[in-house]
């Protein structure tokens, strides 16, 4: 791992924990063991780093779908185990988004154009399910790739406009497998109703 990629990560880690407007570079660099002329040398600002912290994760969640694609037998397990990623991540610091939409509006102009792009993979995915028998023949897939994508938006904003008691990830997660089971034939809901007797059961071990 080179020294920008730390960077990423760190500032990453960061970010989501105390906001971007609560990250000195200071702090990001005493954490890292650096001199933050080092963090400028690969960085512009602290605007580049988050360009390319975005960037990064867009890139890891691609290569993951695209493995995930090739090792899941159906596109139910591809979306359960896109789920069980997400839900492995680090909770997020609604002050994150929030700082997002308020002082990088280029930044969340370009979030919206990464989704309207991905709305157009959703598509050719929902086709794939549907030859497959796990999705609905009657599903219009251009209306449910629009769903998706823009309910997880609308979630992530609502997170620090309206500020919920629940957190963007509980949030998307009970959308997310509601959503997947309304669209599956019978074949493919006992692969999702598997995966949350599951899920159930290992958050009765925890407790």
């Amino acid at each position: 791992m080179d020294i920008k990629e730390k960077i990423i990560l760190k500032a990453s880690q960061l970010f989501r924990e105390k906001g971007i407007k609560g990250t000195s570079m200071d702090e990001l660099a005493s954490s890292l063991g650096i001199s933050k002329r080092t963090i400028y040398v690969n960085f512009e600002d602290k605007e580049h780093i988050l360009i390319q912290i975005l960037n990064y994760q867009r890139k890891v969640r691609d290569n993951k779908f695209a493995e995930y694609l090739e090792k899941s037998e159906n596109v139910i397990e591809v979306f359960l185990r896109l789920l069980d990623m997400f839900n492995e991540m680090p909770d997020t610091n609604p002050l994150f988004y929030e700082e997002i939409y308020k002082y990088y509006p280029n930044i969340f102009n370009s979030m919206t154009e990464v989704l309207q792009h991905d709305q157009k993979h959703l598509i050719a995915f929902f086709n794939m399910g549907i030859q497959q028998g796990m999705i609905r023949k009657d599903l219009n897939v251009e209306i449910s790739a629009f769903i998706i994508g823009q309910s997880s938006f609308k979630y992530m904003i609502s997170t620090f406009l309206d500020k919920p008691e629940y957190s963007f990830k509980d949030i998307k997660y009970t959308m997310m497998t509601n959503f997947i089971r309304g669209i599956s034939t019978e074949k493919g809901i006992k692969i999702v109703d598997a995966y949350l007797a599951e899920h159930q059961k290992d958050n009765k071990d925890l407790n």
